[in-house]
């Protein structure tokens, strides 16, 4: 017999770990995706160069519909700093695309749209937070409870 030298234990080592992680058959719990009415706080985030202090210039109370079918709609405190829209969106689990019916098709919009695509955390059941970086100083951050 022979004998197995020791510079091949931790290689028989590792071996032995993956082919026992592969042994078991896990599966993973699908990402819960938001649906309903959600309600909170969209705020402008901006950052002054070379200062750390976050500003947030401007803030809106909104609510905002997913619907099921891929449909949303902002409501809500939309006269001055955010728009009221409308349209369809598409969601991953890390990113929410929205495509507003409402956005400008020329020239620039006077008041913030949800258009384009967002980072977005959600926990589940209440807690939605939707954010874009807009450059390097601007962010657009959305606070959002659901309620429905």
């Amino acid at each position: 017999m022979k004998r197995i030298s020791i510079y091949l234990l931790p290689a028989l080592l590792v071996l032995s770990l993956f082919a026992t992680g592969c042994l078991s058959n896990k599966t993973s719990n699908p990402v819960p995706y938001p649906i309903g009415t959600f309600e909170g706080q969209f705020r402008l985030l901006h950052k002054k160069l070379n200062e750390t202090k976050i500003d947030t210039l401007k803030k809106a109370n909104i609510q905002l519909v997913l619907e099921t079918g891929g449909a949303y709609k902002v409501l809500g405190d939309t006269a001055t700093v955010h728009a009221g829209s409308k349209g369809q969106y598409g969601i991953n689990a890390t990113y929410m695309a929205f495509n507003d019916e409402t956005y400008p098709k020329t020239g620039t919009p006077v008041k913030i749209h949800l258009y384009g695509n967002y980072f977005y955390n959600y926990d589940g059941s209440t807690n939605l937070v939707i954010l874009v970086n807009q450059g390097d100083t601007l962010n657009y951050r959305y606070d959002l409870k659901r309620v429905n």
